[in-house]
């Protein structure tokens, strides 16, 4: 290259007489413009300059009498330059003689052949594998005309739509082109770009399954006996998906054009200087004629072949352009049949260890981001194996306890890193198995039906329906006579799925990440959200950014009981305190982790979830969470049950909410949810809860694991509603706001959160205090309260902080300041019947001694004692409570 750069730039004497009758081509040029013939392809056999250019001159004098004033070759560049004394001249070396042969020696003659203009072909490679953002060729071609100060514009075109991040540009200047090749990298729209400058391009057609960017290099430095090579001299770009590969090759590399295969592991694969047009057409059904594919329009009468091959069909086309355009185009229509066209058919292609995960899978991090920029990335489209995934699985499944360190395979990964990365490439599979619409179990196409997804963000602002009166009975007339109870060791989809074939209506509860949709999904964790994502749909629910160009119905409760459209301004995440997200129509179509999460012969449609998160790593005294916490919990489950409940649903399946990585205490967190499920007695069938001990069991929060804490509190218990109703206390979802008489009622509003919790609770001494009443919503009363037994639970802590208690007035129904006193009610448990007195009649003297009680005009103005007291059964009728009070 230093050769051809100084003899750019030498400066030739011009001849001391000139020849009689001179025309044009006769006279040399300037010295700073000489005249030149080149050679555009140099022999890569010879990569001595000097013998080589010797060799052409001799060649030139010798045999072909044609005169020459110096020579110069570059075997880097593969070109070479003869300077001649005229035009006349050069157009005697370019169009008469044209080419000659050189004796080398050896049994294959060398041609050498020359030209007036160069056609300089180098390649522009876009260092990115986000396919969506690449420049357009136009604008490389004008980046790289403004970097490299070409006097002309370039031609630049893209490679092939199989590797549309490498550029073909031509350009026509060895001057420029020479000063350009030290600076062949740059920027371009954000991204960088390598050029690799007169370099040779060729391509390798369906590699084995197992082949790597290593292999092919090996091979080649192998064949052209150049162990060093630089990256810079090689580049290789392999495509999964095609399993075809490009090599570009310049510099000293540009002798491996010397070969016209590769020898991999045995097998000889011939280069190739194109790809075919090969498109994938599917799926033909049995009724369709092939005649009627191949004539279709869109092929524009360019197919050459067509082939038929199981389910597909394999068209050859004859013209890039139109090849190109069916791809971007993706799909074509016979009749009332939509057809997919790919440019292979990765969908037979199955994930294995030779070609996955002891290979590419291992240079990765775990993390599916780097695959969602690239949505052609042939491991979102690769045919599932649960066989082979578990054969994976198995050998890292050990449970990994914080502290314990981890064995290093031959890539450097660690048995965890290795199960997060299995776990990626399931994530992946599934949202490539959403993407495409479906999947194949034996010969059945299955559609997932996207359409079903509907997504509802409840918050602070959320009311589910309105307060109203009604009489007690109507009020207190719940769907079921009981609710059962039942802690399982089960998967919770399976124990979905047993409901659904029950003729059920269950809802799941997805123990959700407050902050990240899917919690770490995208890095996949092994928590319940994760496997929740890895198995269905509803990553399109809550993950906004895996739309992939599909919004889905997302919409708000507002303040009014009404849904509104989720705006852009409007975000899902971070989820409020005691806000949930309340997702109906998923599709559950892969089985659990220990099958290799196999696809489901019949998908689970039109699933229903609440997502709700838990507090992370709460307070925690004497293996119970701190009253702030107990509080927030104990209204965070009530709002699952009050969501659940509006949504019609009669069946609840639950778990450890929080237990986990969160650290809530199981046993804690069962009693919570008995409480709550006390309260919603009657409201469901039946409440399961799925419990599976994990990797987050038997820490120091939960040495007995989840599991158990909550059976020996929950398992098989059966609850009844009581009809025992005041003031303050709850009917499920309602509070009591009044009770006009003993049989009408006044419920409140359904809200998710209209006041901030005061955490203390049943405890609060400030529930007096009028400022403090309207900025704190408190407990509801005890449901014993007013009942003919007393409450069981007054020495239990949680019991006494969850609900209201109130001391019974020590004079029972004589009360005088029930009316008089608005704060003496809410101080003292007093007969229900006071709290509906329609007159206020004057204690008689004689108390339960008068005998003036058959005395009519008497009764109506005092009223007396009832022998019977509490244990009277006439104590709710109204004349009866006219007259008699109780001790």
């Amino acid at each position: 290259m230093d050769n051809l750069r100084k003899y750019l730039k030498i400066e030739l004497p011009l001849p001391l007489v000139p020849n009689p009758g001179p025309t044009i081509d006769d006279f040399p040029p300037p010295a700073n413009d000489p005249i030149v013939a080149y050679i555009p392809e140099l022999p890569l056999q010879i990569v001595d300059n000097h013998k080589l250019e010797v060799m052409i001159r001799q060649c030139l004098e010798r045999k072909h009498r044609q005169e020459v004033v110096d020579i110069k070759c570059d075997t880097h560049l593969g070109i070479g330059m003869v300077h001649l004394q005229n035009c006349k001249e050069r157009d005697h070396l370019v169009k008469i003689i044209e080419s000659i042969i050189l004796d080398s020696g050896e049994k294959n003659n060398i041609i050498i052949k020359f030209v007036s203009d160069l056609e300089l072909i180098s390649y522009v490679v876009i260092d990115s594998t986000n396919y969506r953002d690449l420049p357009s060729p136009n604008e490389v071609a004008q980046r790289c005309v403004e970097l490299y100060k070409f006097s002309r514009s370039i031609l630049c075109e893209q490679l092939s739509i199989q590797f549309p991040n490498i550029f073909r540009i031509v350009s026509n200047s060895l001057e420029e082109l020479i000063e350009a090749i030290p600076r062949k990298t740059f920027s371009i729209n954000g991204q960088n770009a390598t050029v690799y400058f007169r370099a040779d391009c060729c391509f390798l057609e369906e590699l084995p399954g197992h082949t790597n960017i290593n292999q092919l290099r090996h091979a080649i430095t192998d064949q052209i006996s150049q162990e060093n090579t630089s990256t810079e001299s090689i580049y290789i770009q392999y495509n999964q998906a095609t399993t075809n590969a490009v090599v570009l090759t310049c510099s000293r590399a540009r002798r491996w054009a010397l070969f016209n295969s590769i020898n991999l592991d045995g097998q000889r694969i011939q280069k190739k200087n194109s790809l075919p047009y090969r498109l994938i057409v599917r799926p033909i059904p049995k009724d369709l004629s092939i005649s009627h594919i191949k004539n279709h329009k869109i092929f524009e009468n360019t197919v050459d072949q067509v082939l038929v091959k199981n389910n597909h069909l394999v068209v050859e086309l004859s013209n890039k352009i139109v090849y190109e355009k069916c791809v971007n185009q993706g799909a074509l229509r016979v009749g009332d049949q939509y057809l997919f066209i790919e440019i292979n058919n990765s969908k037979e292609k199955e994930i294995d260890a030779e070609n996955w995960y002891e290979t590419e899978m291992c240079k990765h991090v775990p993390d599916i981001m780097p695959f969602i920029r690239n949505p052609k990335h042939p491991i979102l489209h690769w045919k599932w194996n649960p066989q082979a995934f578990q054969e994976q699985y198995r050998r890292y499944a050990t449970i990994q306890r914080r502290g314990m360190t981890s064995e290093r395979d031959r890539h450097g990964i660690d048995d965890n890193q290795k199960r997060h990365l299995l776990r990626v490439t399931v994530m992946l599979n599934t949202i490539g198995t959403v993407w495409e619409g479906g999947y194949r179990v034996g010969e059945r196409e299955i559609k997932i039906k996207e359409d079903l997804l509907k997504t509802i963000v409840y918050d602070h602002r959320s009311k589910l329906e309105r307060g109203a009166t009604m009489s007690l009975f109507e009020a207190t007339k719940v769907p079921y006579t009981s609710t059962l109870i039942k802690v399982v060791d089960e998967d919770c989809l399976y124990v979905y799925q047993q409901l659904v074939t029950q003729k059920c209506r269950p809802v799941l509860l997805n123990m959700a990440n407050a902050d990240l949709p899917g919690g770490s999904y995208r890095q996949c964790a092994g928590a319940q959200e994760e496997t929740l994502f890895r198995r269905s749909n509803y990553f399109r629910s809550l993950d906004t950014d895996l739309d992939n160009g599909k919004s889905t119905s997302r919409f708000c409760c507002n303040s009014n009981c009404e849904l509104e459209i989720l705006s852009e301004r409007q975000q899902m995440y971070p989820m409020e305190e005691f806000g949930a997200i309340y997702t109906s129509g998923l599709t559950i179509f892969r089985r659990a982790e220990d099958t290799g999460y196999a696809f489901m012969d019949e998908p689970l449609s039109n699933v229903c979830a609440i997502a709700m998160a838990a507090y992370r790593d709460p307070k925690v005294e004497n293996n119970r969470l701190t009253r702030k916490f107990s509080i927030g919990m104990r209204k965070k489950i009530e709002n699952i049950f009050a969501i659940a409940y509006h949504h019609k649903h009669d069946c609840l399946v639950l778990s450890a909410l929080g237990c986990g990585a969160f650290k809530n205490p199981p046993k804690h967190i069962a009693t919570i949810f008995k409480s709550v499920a006390e309260q919603y007695a009657g409201f469901f069938k039946s409440i399961y809860f799925a419990i599976v001990d994990d990797h987050n069991t038997g820490l120091q929060f939960n040495p007995q694991g989840n599991y158990r804490p909550f059976k020996q509190l929950l398992n098989e218990i059966e609850l009844e509603p009581t009809k025992h109703k005041m003031k303050d206390m709850m009917i499920g979802p309602w509070r009591i706001l009044n009770m006009p008489n003993p049989q009408q009622v006044t419920l409140s509003d359904i809200r998710i959160s209209y006041l901030i919790p005061c955490y203390h609770g049943g405890k609060c001494n400030d529930i007096e205090d009028a400022q403090h009443f309207r900025e704190y919503s408190h407990p509801s009363l005890c449901p014993s309260m007013g009942s003919e037994t007393t409450c069981q639970l007054s020495n239990d802590e949680d019991h006494v902080l969850w609900f209201i208690h109130r001391p019974k007035y020590p004079y029972g129904s004589d009360c005088q300041l029930i009316r008089a006193d608005v704060k003496h009610p809410k101080q003292f448990e007093h007969p229900q019947y006071i709290q509906v007195q329609p007159t206020k009649l004057v204690p008689c003297r004689d108390s339960i001694n008068c005998l003036r009680q058959e005395d009519t005009d008497h009764m109506k103005t005092y009223s007396h004692p009832c022998p019977y007291a509490e244990l009277c059964r006439q104590k709710i009728s109204e004349p009866y409570l006219t007259h008699k009070s109780y001790v």
